[in-house]
């Protein structure tokens, strides 16, 4: 991730904003902060005033980001190739789901909760009274 050079500067309602290298030369009397807000420089003699929520929580989000190298890398799922896997037994390989296995003539098999529901009956089921 490219790195973005800032520096807390205190603004005329003495509150302490971001600024960006590039904004406070590019715009010197009035750049435009982190968060959006154009600032009026105070005097140096001004002490420092509270940091700025907003600039504070845009800091820290673009801290959290991920470099670029790791966005783009394609290969941090896929699954070792097959000679890893021959040498690296031991180590288990993620679950794939995999489509569920077919019975006899190519057709689903029922899983075994559904054999027990009352849907799943065949037609022919004969009620405990002896009805039909």
């Amino acid at each position: 991730m490219t790195e973005l050079f800032t520096t807390w500067l205190t603004s005329t309602d003495r509150i302490d904003h971001a600024v960006t290298d590039e904004q406070f030369y590019d715009n010197r009397p009035e750049p435009e902060a982190v968060c959006g807000a154009v600032i009026t420089l105070a005097t140096m003699e001004t002490l420092p005033g509270p940091h700025c929520a907003r600039c504070a929580a845009f800091l820290a989000a673009r801290e959290s980001l991920r470099d670029l190298d790791q966005r783009l890398n394609v290969h941090r799922h896929r699954r070792p190739g097959w000679l890893g896997r021959l040498l690296h037994r031991d180590t288990p390989t993620p679950a794939v789901p995999t489509p569920p296995a077919l019975g006899r003539h190519g057709r689903s098999q029922t899983p075994v909760d559904a054999v027990s529901s009352p849907a799943a009956a065949p037609t022919g089921f004969c009620s405990p009274d002896g009805g039909q």
